[in-house]
């Protein structure tokens, strides 16, 4: 058996177990997330997406590049100190890429998520500066005004110019201009307007990978037809908008999965096979440390 027989057999595996069911039983889009996953896959006719993702890293990535990594998802009343699924994953993937590549990780979030975003790049042993070193990362906040986005998408991708963007969990417009919950119900007041950004970035050439997990997020705009297809509220949401949640920003690279971090766990694990580096996937403490730090 070949090199790339083994990875792509692995690749494939390790996408398996990230899209195990593991949805709270409240939530009215359990037994979606493999039928999304497949529908990706299947646009990129490849065996798995975490490969996929990884290969493209390691061919675009190179030593003291810049890589911006976003989520955003806090908003107040019910989150206004952002959640769990985002940070970590963003986390997870900046730790690998400064270690395993020596690029230079720089967190650009929603206002509302600085704090927990901070919390888990110490947790998984990244420094967290104001300026850019080996093994450091910055934490920029983004705005949730429309005008001011625009601006400040565009002095972000002026002032580093990366070469790849990741996303993890954050929210995006449908074409309506309109971003949703998972449920369909309007958040766009309060959200940091990151689309802005990746919009930007996709324009530039610059390599953009997405992690979801409901198709409201960015990145969901490469299978916009099955997230309608597959979501309840794809097609039609429950805001008076009635465009469907759908997030109409695309990625070259979509990763639906359990949780958003989960899907790129899947990428450090590969980046970790192709690079023969284990050490570039948190081991269990490392994991327990940022869920840890970032609830607090």
């Amino acid at each position: 058996m070949s090199w790339k027989e083994s990875m792509e057999i692995i690749g494939e595996y390790v996408d398996r177990i990230l899209t195990v069911e593991m949805r709270p039983h409240q939530f009215d889009v359990r037994g979606k997330i493999h039928l999304l996953y497949e529908y990706a896959r299947k646009q990129v006719g490849v065996p798995s997406l975490s490969l996929l993702a990884a290969q493209k890293v390691l061919d675009r990535v190179k030593r003291d590049d810049t890589v911006l990594v976003v989520t955003g998802t806090g908003s107040k009343p019910f989150l206004p100190n952002g959640e769990s699924d985002g940070p970590l994953g963003c986390a997870s993937i900046a730790r690998a890429l400064a270690l395993g590549l020596g690029a230079k990780p720089v967190f650009v979030v929603g206002e509302n998520d600085v704090n927990g975003m901070k919390a888990c790049a110490r947790a998984i042993g990244l420094n967290v500066e104001d300026y850019q070193y080996r093994n450091t990362a910055m934490v920029l906040g983004f705005p949730s005004d429309a005008a001011a986005a625009e601006k400040r998408a565009a002095e972000i991708l002026d002032r580093f110019n990366p070469t790849a963007m990741f996303s993890v969990e954050t929210l995006g417009p449908n074409d309506k201009g309109v971003y949703h919950s998972v449920l369909g119900f309007d958040v766009t007041a309060h959200l940091p307007k990151l689309h802005t950004l990746f919009d930007k970035a996709q324009a530039r050439g610059i390599l953009t990978i997405a992690g979801i997990d409901g198709g409201n997020e960015l990145g969901s705009g490469t299978i916009t037809d099955g997230v309608r297809q597959i979501m309840p509220y794809g097609a039609r949401c429950q805001c008076p908008c009635g465009g469907g949640n759908t997030c109409r920003v695309p990625a070259d690279v979509v990763f639906p999965a359990t949780t958003s971090n989960w899907a790129l766990y899947g990428v450090v694990t590969m980046l970790a096979m192709l690079l023969k580096r284990p050490d570039l996937l948190q081991d269990v403490a490392s994991e327990h440390r940022m869920l840890e730090a970032c609830v607090a």
